[in-house]
């Protein structure tokens, strides 16, 4: 019964959460400054930017005896995952790393490269991410080569289906997100200095109260002296 009545004593109020916040206000403040600062560190001076370019490729099928703009959509959207399967195999870049006589394996240039395609279109985009932004470009257009060469010269059902929409042009600035690091980095900073502020409460034994007197020692207090300023006289 008298732990009870301790722990009930001991708990800290949102106006005590308050004045510990207050109280530890500068240290708060200089934690999420220093980790701020140093994540805008990183951000803009350590981590290396790297940059995207992309270009489109449209599977096309056309209607078997036709002339003219008659395509077989359905067979066209059938074919969509085969050719975006394609154009990241390694025997499409290993022949590009040949071409562009890249210091890469085909599974490093695979992790830098993206094909995304849509059940709603029969156009694939094909991306690649790179530090050097004329790099990024000339994957691109290399690995769409490629990739229409080979299924042309051995894929019957690629045959003239996969078609260049566009040419990648200089990578974009992709990564990092500096705003987004420096913002974590305050967030962050911001949560370590709590978190030392309410660490400091913890191991802070003093009585904040005339029931933590009375429920730890057994004694009644008769009096406490209020928290007052002693204002100087000018």
């Amino acid at each position: 019964m008298e732990n009870q009545q301790l722990e009930s004593t001991n708990e800290i109020s949102l106006i005590d959460l308050f004045k510990i916040l207050r109280a530890n206000l500068i240290m708060i403040v200089a934690f999420t400054l220093a980790i701020g600062l140093i994540a805008a560190l990183y951000a803009f001076l350590v981590a290396t930017p790297k940059y995207k370019s992309n270009a489109y490729v449209l599977v096309a099928v056309q209607v078997s005896g036709s002339q003219g703009d008659s395509f077989d959509l359905i067979n066209a959207q059938r074919l969509l995952t085969t050719a975006g399967d394609l154009i990241s195999m390694p025997v499409v870049l290993e022949q590009v790393i040949n071409v562009l006589d890249l210091d890469l394996t085909p599974t490093q240039l695979k992790n830098n490269l993206t094909v995304t395609s849509s059940t709603t279109s029969f156009f694939i985009n094909v991306s690649y991410l790179s530090e050097d932004p004329v790099l990024a470009k000339d994957v691109v257009n290399e690995v769409i080569n490629q990739a229409i060469i080979f299924a042309n010269a051995n894929i019957p059902i690629l045959d003239d289906n996969i078609v260049r929409t566009s040419y990648a042009n200089n990578g974009i600035y992709d990564s990092p997100n500096k705003v987004l690091y420096v913002v974590i980095g305050l967030i962050l900073g911001g949560i370590v200095g709590v978190g030392f502020a309410f660490l400091k409460e913890m191991l802070n034994n003093t009585f904040r109260s005339k029931e933590q007197l009375e429920a730890a020692f057994g004694i009644q207090v008769l009096g406490v002296i209020p928290e007052f300023e002693v204002k100087e006289k000018v």
